[in-house]
């Protein structure tokens, strides 16, 4: 038995969650979607770079919920989370979380995503874990702001923080972005990755086992 550290977006989950808040967001106001486009178009044109990715989510995130009272966007949050929970979780992995509960493991679910939509979406799935580590929000006179967005070598970071010995953790992801974490865990699984995460694992130093599915 091997504790666990999980993603959650593209692992446990089969799509972008926050993305899909802000999407959800931006159709139940138009006026604010269409005041945040260059700010969409930025995030579409950060690619693959993991810091100017991150920026730009935050400002479009900073856009759409601009004005949003906190007791709204728990709501939403609820409401988006629990339906992806039902309808977007990845099949294989929730076999995976259960079979790693049975066996006693440890389990950390380590998301960029935003820690109230990741906690609906898990209890929705049914995912049994023993500590949520999400990005979290605080809130301004303008609306909700990133307090800590964890992405790219801050999800290393958080996790060690936690007092995680990730050391000694079998790490699970699909992503590049979490090549920091997969750098220091004992062993790593990639789940469904991009062609471009595949081919940056493959090019890197760190050994890999592939779940496809």
């Amino acid at each position: 038995m091997t504790d666990a550290v999980l993603d959650l977006d593209g692992v446990l989950s089969t799509r972008d969650t926050f993305a899909t808040l802000l999407v959800e967001a931006a159709r139940r106001s138009p006026v604010m979607g269409a005041r945040s486009a260059p700010a969409l178009a930025r995030w579409l044109r950060a690619g693959h770079d993991v810091p100017r990715h991150a920026a730009a989510s935050r400002e479009v995130a900073h856009s759409l919920l601009r004005g949003m009272p906190e007791p709204m966007y728990d709501a939403l949050a609820r409401d988006v989370g629990a339906r992806l929970g039902r309808i977007a979780s990845r099949r294989s992995m929730l076999e995976v979380a259960a079979g790693l509960r049975r066996e006693g493991a440890h389990i950390v679910v380590a998301t960029g995503s935003e820690q109230r939509l990741a906690s609906a979406f898990l209890a929705a799935a049914g995912v049994e874990h023993d500590l949520l580590l999400a990005s979290t929000l605080r809130w301004t006179p303008t609306g909700p702001v990133f307090e800590r967005h964890i992405r790219g070598a801050s999800k290393l970071t958080a996790i060690r923080e936690a007092g995680i010995p990730i050391e000694r953790r079998r790490f699970w992801t699909d992503s590049f972005d979490d090549y920091p974490t997969a750098q220091a865990a004992a062993s790593v699984v990639l789940v469904a990755p991009s062609r471009h995460s595949a081919a940056r694992y493959r090019a890197s130093p760190v050994p890999f086992e592939l779940l496809l599915r």
